[in-house]
């Protein structure tokens, strides 16, 4: 399965999961590691773009991976079956705990779940604890630069 993760370059090859853990995020609680990636590149530059409030002043790369294939790894859950506020903004508990009980007891690789940014397009949080997780193999990296005109749409130069 190929997965994207548009990143600071220094994070390109790390897929420990400890940045996610810092502050916690919308499918992990604070000190739970995970690790976000979009199973397109352009859902990578939406999830990333809306958080950005200008161009960004380090270099980023979009990292293209090969996860292991095999289906019994990955959870996909139907939206009926996501908790109601999922989508919520900002990300707060229904989300959170639903993707924390997911990495922390599951004992499967990755949960496939709706961008809120565009619900059509899928990411994909993994458990960096899983052993599968050495199986990621980073197939192409490449620096990354947003279109200047996506910041002059929102007032920013």
């Amino acid at each position: 399965m190929r997965a994207w993760r548009l990143c600071k370059a220094k994070w390109a090859d790390n897929f420990d999961g400890m940045g996610a853990a810092i502050a916690g995020g919308r499918w992990n609680a604070q000190d739970v590691p995970a690790i976000y990636l979009g199973l397109d590149s352009s859902t990578c530059v939406l999830e990333t773009f809306v958080h950005q409030s200008g161009p960004p002043l380090v270099a980023m790369v979009m990292v293209e991976v090969e996860l292991p294939d095999d289906a019994g790894l990955y959870v996909q859950p139907a939206l009926s079956d996501l908790p109601a506020g999922w989508d919520n903004l900002p990300a707060d508990a229904p989300s959170r705990q639903y993707g924390t009980d997911f990495l922390q007891r599951s004992g499967k690789f990755g949960l496939i779940i709706p961008s809120v940014v565009n619900p059509l397009a899928r990411n994909i949080v993994l458990t960096p604890n899983h052993r599968a997780r050495f199986d990621i193999q980073v197939r192409n990296s490449q620096t990354f630069v947003y279109d200047a005109r996506m910041f002059s749409m929102r007032g920013v130069h």
